[in-house]
């Protein structure tokens, strides 16, 4: 008898765990959708200066702002907005859609599910515009600086549109919104 109770209870304790393994592998639970808007940039806006950039395989892009901008890092490219002391800025970086991150859906998800290593606050939204269909997010990166991201794919490519500004100062989102208005891609 005690030979039986120990398969019985072996069996019974693999039944267990491959449920618990079965549970533990199982998709996460889908997400809500996300609410949809179109800009409606405002209009009026000076923006004299004429920016081409984008990387070295042909897929670049081109935008109007209110001055010339610099690459750093390769792909990275700043357009100040602002300087001190309110820091206001909008970069553009892109990367091949890879990895973790291989489509902006991937990218959107990991940012909702992780919204304390992500930094996202509120719900993104997506938002039509000169860009295609991105996502739009604010990322709070300390109590004085929030970044208000726009993420788009493009080809094969993942583009980050980022505004850096203070949480309380909306100043230039005027700006902003006809910059992205502007947008072009080659």
């Amino acid at each position: 008898m005690p030979r039986r109770r120990l398969v019985v209870a072996l069996v019974g304790g693999l039944a267990l765990l491959g449920a618990a393994a079965t549970w533990a592998l199982r998709p996460p639970d889908a997400l809500p959708p996300l609410a949809v808007e179109t800009l409606a940039p405002p209009t009026g806006i000076d923006l004299p200066a004429h920016v081409v950039a984008g990387g070295d395989d042909g897929t670049a892009f081109s935008l109007d702002a209110p001055v010339e901008g610099h690459i750093g890092g390769g792909t990275i490219y700043t357009i100040p907005l602002e300087g001190p002391p309110a820091i206001s800025s909008v970069g553009v970086a892109w990367v091949t859609a890879e990895g973790p991150f291989r489509s902006l859906d991937a990218f959107t998800d990991w940012q909702r599910r992780h919204p304390e290593d992500s930094q996202v606050v509120g719900e993104p939204v997506v938002e039509h515009s000169a860009l295609g269909a991105a996502v739009r997010k604010d990322l709070v990166m300390t109590a004085g600086v929030t970044i208000t991201q726009w993420a788009v794919q493009h080809d094969d490519d993942l583009y980050l549109v980022e505004w850096m500004h203070t949480p309380e100062d909306d100043t230039w989102r005027p700006t902003v919104e006809a910059m992205i208005a502007s947008w072009r891609w080659s």
